[in-house]
């Protein structure tokens, strides 16, 4: 059976599966290069730390704050990407919002902020990274949300989530919305709950570093499972 791949999809694995085998080895070629040609992959990625600012997000019963969870998860996803060679834009790179003054309409300014630097990057794909909240304390685990009639966002989400399932040993679906951030994202996009802050022991895990690197080493190989999907 022959199996007809995307010819630009083909370059950007090979191209991957070469960077990953550099990164192996140790060879740090990206440091070498020219200042404004630090990656080994024509292939960009936008990492979303979602909130920011006076908007916190949720709230785990520890007082932990999503928005500072998300900035984490955004720069040790970033490292990850970049070790394999791929360019990576993050649209907050601070503990602050992006909505200039916290004045009324800060949040449709803050979003505003985060298309434009979305816009500008042109990625190739964009991770939107959230905390979860549900009422009852015993929900747990990862889920992956995408831009209701976006195939390709879907698919990513469904890499995702997939991978995700695998680790936790939960049947879940990746769901359809409405998401701003989504929505208007010219590329593949997805918004991804590392967990429930209101679960108490998720809570705990998801400030230790080594389940941070866990969570986004996942997302990194669901994004690589969609890459391979086709």
């Amino acid at each position: 059976m022959f199996v007809v791949w995307n010819s630009k999809k083909v370059i950007a694995v090979l191209l991957i599966l070469i960077a990953a085998e550099l990164t192996l080895c140790g060879i740090l070629l990206a440091g070498r290069l020219p200042a404004k040609k630090t990656t080994l992959i024509d292939f960009t990625v936008v990492l979303d730390a979602g909130h920011g600012g006076i908007d916190g997000g949720v709230v785990g019963a520890d007082g932990v704050k999503e928005s500072d969870l998300n900035l984490e998860y955004a720069k040790t996803l970033q490292r990850i990407f970049e070790r394999a060679g791929f360019n990576v834009v993050l649209t907050r790179k601070t503990s602050g919002g992006l909505y200039g003054l916290p004045t009324k309409g800060f949040k449709s300014r803050d979003m505003s902020e985060r298309k434009r630097i979305i816009d500008e990057a042109s990625p190739n794909l964009m991770i939107s990274i959230h905390m979860n909240k549900f009422s009852q304390s015993y929900r747990s685990g990862p889920q992956v949300f995408f831009q209701q009639g976006k195939e390709q966002g879907q698919l990513l989400a469904d890499s995702l989530q997939k991978v995700f399932n695998d680790f936790t040993g939960k049947d879940r679906q990746a769901l359809a919305g409405d998401y701003y951030v989504c929505r208007e994202t010219n590329c593949p996009a997805v918004i991804v709950e590392c967990g429930f802050l209101s679960n108490e022991q998720e809570c705990r895990a998801l400030q230790t570093e080594e389940y941070r690197e866990q969570i986004c080493n996942l997302i990194f190989n669901g994004t690589m499972l969609y890459l391979y999907a086709d």
